[in-house]
This record gives structure tokens, sequence and C-alpha cells, in this order.
């Protein structure tokens, strides 16, 4: 469906983890990871990752982060040094649901159930902590070969409605550009 006007897709398994303290990102570059500088930003995980990567990380605060991976070496590797008890660094439960949503008619979906207006993005890469449809989301808009992608992830407990409204949004709009 994604030579659709917008679509919507269940994102693939991934590795997610979280980490927040005062060494967090010093911890995280420790590990070798492409830690963004501002808070409410995200990069590739990996230096050498491109901006179009599955794998990402993201500052939510000063001292908190959020990581996906689809190979579960890095959130291991962040797990065991949380595990033995990094000094400043502790570990934060990442059970998120995910969800894509893309085409060109994406930001017109998601401004139906969110006030952040996606289709105005500042430049850099910017990462929101939001609500959609009165859910606590974080949004991640990220360039793709197709055009750009909405990465939204939310408390696993309130998935199922969240995908739900999303599909009856999406559906109806694919409904009125065929």
């Amino acid at each position: 469906m994604r030579n659709a006007t917008v679509w919507l897709d269940v994102a693939p398994a991934a590795h997610r983890a979280g980490v927040k303290g005062p060494r967090a990102a010093a911890l995280l570059g420790e590990l070798g990871l492409n830690v963004p500088r501002v808070a409410n930003s995200w990069s590739p995980l990996k230096p050498a990752d491109r901006d179009d990567a599955d794998n990402v990380i993201a500052r939510l605060g000063n001292t908190e982060f959020f990581l996906e991976d689809a190979d579960s070496a890095t959130v291991a590797a962040l797990d065991a040094r949380c595990a033995a008890g990094e000094p400043g660094a502790y570990a934060a439960l990442r059970e998120d649901v995910a969800l894509h949503v893309g085409g060109k008619a994406a930001p017109d979906a998601l401004a139906e159930v969110c006030n952040v207006d996606f289709a105005a993005l500042p430049a850099g890469k910017p990462i929101y902590l939001t609500l959609m449809i009165g859910v606590a989301v974080l949004v991640l808009p990220q360039p793709r070969e197709d055009g750009r992608i909405f990465r939204i992830w939310c408390d696993p407990t309130f998935g199922t409605y969240l995908q739900d409204a999303l599909h009856s949004v999406v559906t109806r709009i694919q409904s009125e550009t065929s």
C-alpha cells in the first residue's frame, strides 16, 4: 500500500531501549552510538548509518534517550551496562507499539488526530512528544527514498486504539483520493 496517497503500517519488530540519567549520553557515546546533541532530536543509531536507516536514537530531553535497533546487539550491550550498575545511567523500559504513516497526504491524516503541524516541519531532525487522540506518542519524521514517513511509538496498552483510529482516517483519505 506504499504507493497510496497515504498509508499506515505496523512497524516491523525491533529492539527498543531507553536510558536516562546524568551519564546517559556519555554511556551511549562509550558504546559507539551517534548521540544527538540537542534535546528533542534524533540521529541514525551509529555514525556510519544513513538518515533513512531503521535504527535510530532519539534524545527526548537533556538526559533521556530512546533507541530502536533491528539488531539486538546494541540494545543488549546497553542493557548489560545498565544492569551492571552503571553510575548515573538508568535503564528505562520501552515496550512501545510502533506504527509508520507515510505518503504525500500523511501530514493531512496526522492533522486529524494531532495538533502538531507536520506539514511545516523545522529543519533538522526533530522528534515530538505529543498527544494523538489523547494518547501520548513519540513521533519521528524521517526522510526515506520514497518520501518522508512518520514513525510513531506509544504505550502498548493504547496501541490497538491508536492504530484503529489512524486506520479509519487513512482509509477515508484513501477513498476520497481514489
